[in-house]
């Protein structure tokens, strides 16, 4: 029997670069429920990766385990009220690329620093400046997939808004 993950496709990654600079929708993904659940996957692996710097291994466990309940149930809520179920699978794919991506990133500038710089510098508060431009990008980002889903530009930005200050900002300090 021969799986076909998606993510093997050139379509996919070409999109994925497009969907960065905001170029594509997540319309244009393939819709698979392999590659979704490969997408939170990653993404729940690369949210505990990330936040393994600041907290114990269950703390980064539990951080990232439920920052991928959050994004599915939130995507999901959502797209249900708006009576948009069809476009469920693309746009939770897309969210999930997109935030491992953001967390990716990171994991890769706080390695960085964290090298870079001698410990008694402040290398914490240098990566939260840092960090701010990801988690701006990561609302516009959101934004956009959220536009694609039929949602007005205004309640776009909010919902955006709302998932990321609820994933990256409240969930993190709890989970320590």
């Amino acid at each position: 029997m021969q799986i076909n993950i998606p993510l093997l496709n050139q379509q996919t990654p070409q999109t994925v670069l497009k969907m960065i600079n905001l170029e594509a929708s997540q319309l244009s993904l393939p819709d698979s429920r392999e590659l979704m659940w490969g997408a939170f996957g990653a993404y729940g692996v690369l949210q505990a990766i990330a936040q393994s710097f600041n907290h114990s291994l269950l703390g980064s466990l539990i951080y990232g385990v439920m920052s991928v309940v959050l994004l599915y149930g939130g995507t999901y809520g959502l797209l249900r009220v708006l009576k948009e179920d069809a476009k469920f699978q693309r746009t939770a794919t897309a969210l999930a690329i997109m935030s491992g991506l953001a967390a990716l990133i990171y994991t890769v500038l706080h390695l960085l620093f964290g090298i870079a710089l001698p410990p008694p510098l402040p290398t914490e508060k240098l990566l939260r400046f840092l960090l701010f431009p990801i988690l701006i990008w990561m609302v516009f980002m959101y934004a956009f997939v959220f536009r694609h889903v039929s949602l007005r530009p205004a309640p776009a930005f909010f919902a955006a808004a709302l998932f990321v200050i609820v994933i990256e900002v409240i969930l993190s300090p709890i989970s320590r």
